[in-house]
C-alpha cells in the first residue's frame, strides 16, 4: 500500500513539475515562431509558418498581425503557382542585401517591390542568362501593376511575341495604363 501511494505521489510530483515548465517553454516558443514568420521570405514558407503559430497559439498576442501576414503570403503564393508566371523560389534569395526588404515585400504581395526588384534582375540575367526580370514584372502585374504590364507588352513586342504582348497591352490598359500616343515603329 505504501508503494502505491508513493508511486502516486510521485506521478503527482511530476506532473505537477512538467505543468510548471510548459507555461516557461509556451514563453519562449511563441517568439520564435513568430520570428519564423517574420523572417520567412518565399510565400509558400510564411503560409507554412504562420499556420505552426496560429494553430500553437491562436489567441497569442500576435494572432492578427500573423493571420494578416498569412492572407498577404497566401495571395502572393498562389500567384507564383500560376502557370502565367515564371518565378521561383530561386528568385527569392537575396544576392544582395540591400535588396532583401524588397523580397519581403514582394513576397507579402507589394507589386511595387516586385517592380524594384525587375529593374534589379536585368544585370543578374544578363550574367547568368535568367528570365528574372520578366518573372517579376509578371508577378508584379498580376498584383495589379499596369506599367509593369506595359513593359512586359514592349519586351514581348521587341522579343517576337505578338501574342504575349497583346495579352499584357490588354492587362495594362485594363489596370488603367494610358499609353503615350506613338512609342516605336513597330507594328503590333
Amino acid at each position: 500500500m505504501k508503494r502505491t501511494l508513493c508511486a502516486v505521489g510521485l506521478c503527482w510530483a511530476l506532473a505537477a513539475s512538467a505543468a510548471a515548465a510548459q507555461p516557461e517553454a509556451a514563453t519562449t516558443a511563441e517568439p520564435a515562431l513568430r520570428d519564423a514568420v517574420e523572417q520567412a521570405v518565399w510565400p509558400g514558407d510564411i503560409v507554412q509558418a504562420a499556420d505552426r503559430y496560429l494553430s500553437a497559439y491562436p489567441t497569442g498576442a500576435g494572432a492578427a498581425a500573423v493571420q494578416s501576414l498569412r492572407d498577404r503570403a497566401a495571395g502572393s503564393w498562389r500567384l507564383l503557382r500560376s502557370s502565367e508566371v515564371r518565378l521561383y523560389r530561386s528568385a527569392f534569395a537575396a544576392q544582395d542585401p540591400a535588396l532583401e526588404q524588397d523580397l519581403r515585400e514582394a513576397a507579402l504581395g507589394d507589386r511595387a517591390a516586385a517592380v524594384r526588384l525587375a529593374q534589379a534582375s536585368r544585370a543578374y540575367d544578363e550574367a547568368h542568362g535568367t528570365q528574372r526580370y520578366v518573372g517579376w514584372l509578371q508577378f508584379a502585374a498580376l498584383l495589379g501593376d499596369e506599367r509593369a504590364s506595359y513593359a512586359l507588352a514592349l519586351h514581348f513586342r521587341r522579343t517576337g511575341q505578338p501574342v504575349l504582348a497583346a495579352h499584357y497591352e490588354a492587362l495594362a490598359l485594363a489596370l488603367g495604363y494610358q499609353p503615350a500616343v506613338a512609342l516605336d515603329n513597330v507594328r503590333k
